[in-house]
């Protein structure tokens, strides 16, 4: 044979031999990874979320007390005392609206600002506030409310709407409307509470 002959024969021969392992690899058997399901693929663990109970009578309750020592403040002008039950922040969600000056609406912004607010309203207004609750509303984790009622203070009367908001463990006053909405809705109402005492009025 020629040497040129021999190399192309050689060369046939590796061809057939790589060809045939190849064969054998195919029909080898599944291994274990072939076989299962991805990892990507496979339903993860649950993941579970601490719960929060919420003892709604007992939030209600709290929400009462709340607007109590609220209403005493007034008649003592206690600034102190408002300072304690008002929640702290100079977000435009803390305010007070009402038409105490000489029947004009205003609206007071941040915490700094509501209580001068009072601090000039208690140099006009001066008496015991009187009110009565009418609705309450809570949400379902127990970190917000909405509070109506009815007021009568040094010859001023009508409805107040007012948002509370849980700070830590002790609620707190966020704002009041002392208008009944009658100017624009200052404060909203919670959409599908879990916890309602009376009824919204129609309006």
């Amino acid at each position: 044979m020629r040497p040129k002959a021999i190399c192309y024969l050689i060369i046939m021969l590796l061809i057939t031999g790589m060809i045939a392992c190849g064969a054998d690899d195919d029909d080898s058997e599944p291994t274990e990874t072939d076989t299962s399901t991805p990892t990507s693929s496979e339903p993860a663990e649950p993941i579970v979320t601490a719960g929060r109970n919420v003892d709604f009578a007992v939030e209600e309750q709290a929400i009462r007390e709340l607007y109590e020592r609220y209403v005493t403040a007034h008649g003592d002008q206690e600034t102190e005392i408002l300072a304690d039950v008002w929640l702290k922040s100079e977000s435009d969600d803390v305010f007070t609206a009402w038409t105490f000056w000489a029947g004009t609406f205003e609206r007071n912004n941040g915490w700094k600002a509501v209580t001068a607010a009072w601090d000039g309203i208690f140099r006009l207004h001066r008496g015991v506030m009187t009110t009565g609750i009418t609705y309450i509303a809570i949400d379902r984790k127990g970190k917000a409310a909405v509070l109506r009622a009815t007021y009568k203070w040094d010859g001023l009367q009508g409805d107040l709407i007012s948002a509370l908001e849980k700070d830590e463990s002790d609620w707190k006053i966020r704002a009041i409307d002392y208008t009944g909405g009658k100017n624009g809705k200052q404060v909203k109402d919670l959409i599908e509470p879990a916890h309602t005492f009376g009824e919204i009025p129609e309006d």
